[in-house]
């Protein structure tokens, strides 16, 4: 069973973790699910995740290199 975060803290210690785990898809552009499918499911977890927990602590996640879709990465 996982441990539930409830301060402010374990948050941003999850955020700094999934930033450094995910950093290999998230610091390059965009992939597409028809040329990188994994990759690009990668980015999309990672963004969704990242997303819940800054939206947890009334922030607005950053903006990352895959966000930029006018430089998609196949």
């Amino acid at each position: 069973m996982k441990k539930t975060m409830k301060t402010e803290g374990e948050i941003r210690n999850e955020i700094l973790k999934t930033e450094q785990v995910m950093a290999h898809v998230i610091n390059i552009p965009p992939a597409t699910i028809e040329v990188n499918a994994p990759r690009a499911l990668m980015q999309l977890g990672a963004k969704t995740r990242l997303e819940a927990l800054y939206w947890v602590l009334g922030e607005k996640r950053p903006k990352a290199p895959y966000d930029d879709f006018k430089r998609v990465n196949c």
